[in-house]
């Protein structure tokens, strides 16, 4: 098993990857884009498996996943639920400033 490399620099790539995506599903068949980008994130690896979402809070800046965290008053039923909740918010966050700054948004 091959171990993950996790910094920030792997979620801005992984982030501008489904930013992509995003944008595609919205050009090929009208998908609203945060919606695509919620889904995505919400099901990525990075949020689901506790080690992986553990791994993107220790190594990567998670600080507006923590204020979107705040925003909606989320209260955790465990640290794995806090991390993969976590991971979620910093992966969304993330791939929603990708999106932003792709070229030629539609947006």
């Amino acid at each position: 098993m091959q171990a993950v490399t996790f910094n920030q620099y792997e979620l801005e790539k992984e982030a501008i990857r489904i930013a992509k995506e995003a944008e595609a599903e919205f050009l090929n068949h009208n998908m609203d884009v945060y919606e695509y980008l919620h889904q995505t994130c919400e099901g990525h690896e990075w949020s689901i498996y506790t080690y992986k979402a553990i791994q993107l809070c220790a190594e990567c800046d998670t600080s507006e996943g923590e204020e979107q965290l705040d925003d909606v008053d989320f209260r955790p039923a465990s640290f794995a639920d806090h991390a993969c909740k976590l991971a979620y918010a910093t992966l969304f966050n993330a791939c929603v400033l990708a999106f932003d700054n792709l070229e030629g948004n539609l947006c």
